[in-house]
Formats: structure tokens, sequence, C-alpha cells
């Protein structure tokens, strides 16, 4: 920066760089090499020193801090509903069609089943009134055919048959109503049917594509979800894009160039604007609105979780002749620089960044001036090297277990009655051990009911065969046969079901226990007493399954991506070593999500065939998990009343769990002392030693704001994306 006009010492300047070169290379994992011999320049020891007019390139930039995100595809509620299962996890492969998320739909069902137990009465008691009254019209037609020969001879006989026709003419009308009316009916009943089927399907929350699923609703079992409310997250694992500190379409239109670094490298990118009318819906929404930009990544080594830094150089001036802006001054006659012989130099000035003033008339390259400003002599000076700049996270992690089955008396039959429970809370069980064991008491009555009822469908089933058996109804319209198969085929349904109920009855006098349907934990066992009666319906017990295992890991500050790699580590209970396991963020949330997906805690899956101490697969330890109870406790606030229920699940002696990772690695950057490194604003500048001369450079410094370091034997860098090269000297 300046041109001092005494040399330095010279055993002292190069001292001072040989340490400064060799802690830097020590940090960056290379071998030290011999420093080259710089003669470095001591300063006047004055107020004013001078400075030599120098090209450099002036930029005019900033840095967005960003994260690599998967492109996913959220899956909303299309009608109320209360929650009744999460069908996928975070991590956990889908395919198309798959079935996310699921409301209760046991009132469904029986509407369902009234709806049709109505239509099938319908069929049958039309099949049976009419063949009734085909009948009576088969006894009209031969009484008036019997009667018709010689009617002019009796008179009374002859006003008989005429009624008789009337009548008969009035039966066929009453037949033609009726089936009018039978058709309206049964379209009634059916579409009651496509209504139900369709309002159902409206309850299950299906995937639209195969993939990993990357956040669920944070919703426990018997919540209210509302119409249009996101349950669900699905990636193809494949689309990526960055997502950035918001800038407007206009702004990147007007910047002269942007670009991305990840792991220190440079990837072109696109910006994805959104419509007027989708900026105004985030905001509306509360959502925090990012910049999205598509990624130009041929080779595919861009990876979920990586954190991006997106460069937009609003002005990049190259080698533009300049000073710094404290050897500027202006009186009346205009803008002036002193010369060290202190000539008054009136100049023509260009653009300013700050911290340099361009010079466009007025001085030419290697003019000295004098500056305006006191400097101390330097003290370090550092060469620069590559190396690998990077964050760390540390965090704790704990056990936990989403995947709830409740376990509730089912038995439709009988009366039931709690005999012992064979589980406590936080206890392993194994898919088929037994949960609580029950006795059942019968009920003779439905049981007679059912075989009086059935014997009375087999007489009306026999007889509308008949009907259909019968020579003469092939003779009867398409419409008719038809109608008369339907009312045996109804039949045959109503006996069926009949005989189903009666095995279900029976069976459901044979239950002695509930069992675990899966491999897990359990989370809750009812308090009822030896010896009482469950109602129908009635939660007994909760299993959370052991295939579905995470560490949950707070995520307040935004700082883990879905798709970061993680080490975990425990210590072992029993031999006291430090024992650790990779594991993987399998959850996005925040930024790629809306609000209903967005979590302040991530899942954090471990490697397959991890075993942690503490967990469902350990079996020589207490369970030191977030076991749900599988109930919603409050309405208003769901999701706080399970997580306290969790906390009250744990056990005394939770294990605890310790995870770190990168957050963000940059490998073969340039690093820079951050000690070096002056900033105007957000401008970043380092002053090099070249040329015999002490040059301030500008340079594009990598992170936003605020900038971030990271300590390398004991000396705290950062790193330059553009601007600065391997093998300067800077001092400071």
């Amino acid at each position: 920066m300046r041109n001092f006009k005494r040399k330095f010492h010279r055993g002292r300047g190069l001292a001072a760089v040989g340490l400064a070169f060799m802690m830097l290379m020590s940090a960056c994992g290379q071998e030290p090499v011999s420093a080259p011999e710089i003669e470095l320049i001591d300063p006047v020891a004055s107020a004013n020193v001078s400075e030599t007019v120098t090209r450099r390139t002036i930029y005019e930039y900033e840095v967005l801090d960003g994260g690599v995100f998967p492109v996913v595809t959220e899956y909303s509620a299309a009608t109320g509903m209360n929650a009744a299962d999460i069908g996928y996890f975070p991590g956990q492969r889908v395919a198309g069609g798959s079935t996310l998320f699921s409301g209760n739909m046991q009132d469904y069902y029986d509407q369902e089943k009234s709806v049709r137990n109505q239509l099938d009465d319908l069929i049958v008691n039309y099949a049976e009134n009419w063949r009734v009254n085909h009948l009576k019209l088969k006894d009209y037609d031969y009484f008036i055919e019997s009667r018709s020969r010689d009617l002019e001879d009796n008179l009374e006989i002859a006003i008989v048959v005429q009624r008789k026709m009337f009548e008969r003419d009035l039966l066929e009308q009453m037949m033609e109503d009726d089936e009018d009316i039978f058709m309206l009916d049964a379209l009634h009943y059916n579409q009651l049917l496509y209504r139900l089927q369709v309002n159902e399907s409206r309850r299950r929350v299906r995937s639209g594509m195969s993939g990993t699923v990357v956040a669920v609703s944070n919703v426990s079992p018997g919540a209210y979800v509302s119409e249009g409310t996101n349950v669900a997250a699905v990636t193809d694992g494949k689309s990526l894009n960055i997502l950035a500190t918001y800038r407007s379409a206009k702004d990147i239109a007007a910047a002269e160039e942007v670009y991305a670094v990840i792991n220190g490298k440079r990837y072109s990118v696109n910006y994805i604007p959104y419509s007027t009318g989708e900026i105004s819906s985030l905001k509306a929404s509360g959502r925090t609105v990012y910049s999205v930009f598509e990624i130009d990544d041929p080779e595919s080594s861009v990876k979920a979780g990586q954190k991006a830094s997106i460069v937009v150089i609003k002005n990049k001036y190259e080698d533009v002749l300049s000073v710094s802006r404290e050897a500027v001054h202006r009186d009346e006659g205009g803008y002036f620089v002193l010369r060290t012989s202190g000539e008054k130099v009136y100049i023509t000035r260009g653009i300013s960044d700050g911290m340099f003033t361009e010079i466009l008339d007025g001085l030419n390259e290697g003019d000295e001036v004098m500056l305006d400003s006191y400097n101390e002599v330097p003290e370090n000076v550092a060469t620069l090297r590559t190396g690998d700049y990077y964050q760390l996270y540390e965090g704790a992690g704990s056990l936990g277990y989403p995947d709830i089955t409740n376990i509730s008396n089912d038995v439709k039959y009988g009366t039931v009655t709690l005999v012992r429970k064979n589980v406590t809370e936080g206890q392993r069980v194994s898919r088929g051990d037994v949960i609580a064991y029950v006795s059942v008491a019968e009920n003779s009555v439905i049981l007679e009911e059912l075989y009086l009822r059935q014997l009375r469908l087999q007489e009306r089933r026999e007889k509308a065969q008949e009907t259909v058996d019968d020579p003469l109804t092939e003779y009867l319209s398409k419409d008719v046969q038809e109608q008369l198969k339907n009312a045996v085929s109804v039949l045959d349904r109503q006996i069926a079901s009949i005989n189903e109920q009666m095995a279900e009855i029976t069976a459901s006098y044979t239950v002695t226990a509930f069992t675990s349907p899966v491999d897990g934990v359990v989370g809750y066992i009812t308090d009822l007493s030896d010896g009482a009666v469950l109602k129908s319906g009635e939660r007994i017990a909760t299993v959370a399954a052991g295939s579905a295992e995470y560490l949950y890991a707070q995520n307040d500050a935004g700082t883990l991506l879905y798709g970061m790699e993680l080490t975990g580590e425990y210590t072992d209970p029993v031999s006291g070593e430090k024992i650790t396991f990779p594991a993987s963020v399998s959850s996005v949330s925040f930024g790629a999500v809306s609000n209903d997906l967005a979590s302040d805690r991530v899942y954090v899956m471990p490697a397959q065939g991890v075993t942690l101490p503490g967990g469902v697969k350990d079996p020589n330890a207490q369970i030191a998990a977030e076991i749900p109870s599988g109930q919603a406790a409050s309405i208003n606030n769901p999701w706080e009343a399970w997580l306290a229920q969790q906390a009250a699940a744990n056990a005394p002696a939770a294990q605890s769990y310790k995870l770190s990772g990168y957050t963000q690695y940059e490998t073969g950057v340039v690093l820079v002392p951050a000690k070096a490194v002056t900033f105007a604003g957000k401008q970043a500048y380092v002053t090099v030693f070249e040329d015999g001369k002490y040059i301030r450079r500008g340079f594009i410094a990598g992170g936003a704001d605020p900038i971030r370091s990271v300590t390398i034997d004991s000396v705290a860098y950062i790193w330059s994306i553009e601007g600065l090269e391997e093998g300067m000297v800077v001092v400071y």
C-alpha cells in the first residue's frame, strides 16, 4: 500500500515471512518449503505516508448465503380429517401411488355399509315385489282369457272381465312406475356410494412419484388436519436447487455476473424468479422467501446438504488506474491529490468502491501520492496458499421413534374384560408379544338372531332363484331379467355376510390376548386395573416401530441441511469406550418446505446396521427414547402436547448422543489470515507486498454477512472466492 522510504530490517522481515508461511502450510496439511527472500520496507513515522498509483480490479459485489436443497413435492390434505396414520417417514423410500398420510375412515366405513345395505334391500324388495305382481298379472290374464268367450250372452260376466282388465292395466302401470322409482332410488344409492368412495379416497394422501420422503406433518394421531394442510414432502433424489438469501429478479438481472461456489468449485447457475402472485402468497403464509437457483452440474458432483455461496458481482472493473480514497481531497477547484514532492494535482475521478477511487485524468501509473492517514508498522507477514476451509457442527441427538401403532379393543362382539397387563411403558417388544390378556363373555342372543336371519335369507334366495329359473322369464325384457339375477346375487352376498359375521363372533369369543403388531417399544399402556371392562375401540397400548429409529437434533438456526453426513458418538455404558457411527440428516426442516412441514429439529438416520445403546435393537440397556403415546391430548396445539408426552415417557437414565459434521467445506481455496483483512462496508481488502511495494487489493471474501472464520493452528482464516492468488504476500 505504501512506498516507504526506509528499509525494514531484513532479518525481522524474513523471520516474519518464514513464520507466517510455515504456519499457513501446516494449517493446510501441506509440506513446508523454503520461503522466498522478501525485502520489506519500513514505514515513515509521520502522519502522512505515500502510495503508488496502481492498476487494480475494483469489485462491487455481495455473497448470498445458501445451501443445496432437494427439489420437493408437497402433498396436502384434500379434505379435513382427523389424522390416523403416517405411512412413511423421512429417509424412507416410497413408490408412486403409496399412501403417505391417511385420516380416520371409520365413519366412512359405517356410512358405506349402511348405504350398501339399503341398496341391497332395495334390489331384493324390488325383485320380490315384481315376482308377486308378475304372478298377479298371470292370474289376471288367465281369468280374462277364460271368460272372454260369448260375453254378448252374459252381461254380468262382461262387466267382471272389464273390471279385471282395468285392474290388470292398473297393475301394469304400477309396475312400470315401481320400475322407474326403483331405477331412481338405485341411481341415488349408487351416487351416494360413489361420493363416499371419492371422499374416502380424499382422506388418503398418496405420493404422485417414486422417491424419498423428506418431511412429514408434525401432528399426532387424532388431531384434526384442515383441508389444504401439507402433510408430507417427497423428492426424486436427483433434482437439486440452491436456496439463498432473497434477491429480486431485477437485482439479479442487473448484476454483471452471478455464479455459485460449492466445495471450492465454481458453478454456473440460473435464477428461477417468482411471479408477483407467488411472492405475495409466500409472504402472506409467513414463509421465508428465498432466491432459487438451478445448478449447471453436468458431472452430478453437487450433493444435497452442501453449503453454497452465491456470488453476485454487481460491477467488476478490471485494470483500473486508482488510488486509495485517503489520497483524494477536494477544494473549490475540484478533486486533487498531493504528490510526494508537495505538488497539488487536480484529477478527474471515475468509479469508487468506498476504498479506491478511479483516476481518469491527472495521474499516471507509478506516480507517488500522499495519504492523509497514519499506518502502523506491519507486524505479520503471510504467503497465501490454498487449503481447506470448513465450518464444524457439534450438537446433541436424542433417540426417537415416530412410527406408532395404537393397540385398541377391536373385539366387536361380547363383553371384553382386562385380565392382566403384560408390559410396561418403555419395554421392548417383538411382533406377536402379548401386550395384555383379556377374556370375552359370549352374547348368545346375537348368534341366535343371525341364525334366524340366515334361514329367512335362504328362503328368499330359493324363491328368487325359482323366478330366474322359470322358463317364461326368458321372454321378459333384458332389464327385468338382470334385476331378478341381481336379487339372487344380493341375497347370496347377504348370506355370505351373515356367515362371516357369525364366524367373526365365534372368533371374538376365543380372544384371550392383544399382541404387538411390530417389533418396537411400548410408549403407553393403559392405567386401567385388572378386571376392568373395556369399551369398544378403547386404547390399551401404543407400540412405536423400531424400524423407524432416528436421532432428533435441534435445528433452530437452520444449520443442518437434508443430506448432510454426520458422525454420531456415544459412550459405551459398559466399557466406557467412545464409539462413533455414521449418520445422515434425513429430513428437510426449512427452506424447501412450507410452514406446515417446517420444524425446529431434524431427523437424523443412523447408518444401516448401527446398534445404538438405549435403542430397541440394544437388549442390554434401558430405553432412552422419545416415545409417543399415540394420543392427541390437545386439539389446539397437539404437537406441543405430544412432545410433552414424549418427554414424560423418556427413560430416567437417557443415553446421550453427540453429533458432529461439516456444515461447510471448501476444498482448495485461497486462505487469508482474518487479521490481514480490512472491510469497507461488505467489501474486503488486504495489503500485499509486490514489486517491492505495499499495495492494497480488493477481493471477494467467501461467506455471507457476517463473515465467519476458521481457526487453524491458532490462526483465524477466511477464504477468498476471487481476487487473490496463491503465492501473494500479505502484511498486517
